[in-house]
């Protein structure tokens, strides 16, 4: 199990433990209820940035703030299904 900041760490399921045909259960469909939630603010933020446009900044700290704000939200974003 490999955990990175930020990063909730999941243990691999028990072995025949994982039923890809068996109905999901409340607890399962709630969680990706909040996890949707959790999507549905960073696309939000998303947003937000794309909306700014660039050749509006006009100092070093306008860029700085941006690229800061850009960085966080893709850095967090960047892992790979193995």
């Amino acid at each position: 199990m490999t955990t990175t900041k930020n990063a909730v760490p999941v243990p691999a399921p028990d072995r025949g433990s994982y039923n890809p045909n068996r109905p999901a259960g409340a607890l399962l469909r709630a969680q990706t209820s909040q996890i949707r939630e959790a999507l549905l603010l960073h696309l939000q933020e998303v947003v937000s940035l794309l909306a700014i446009d660039p050749k509006s900044f006009k100092t070093e700290a306008d860029v700085d703030s941006y690229i800061y704000r850009a960085t966080g939200l893709l850095h967090t974003r960047g892992w790979a299904r193995k």
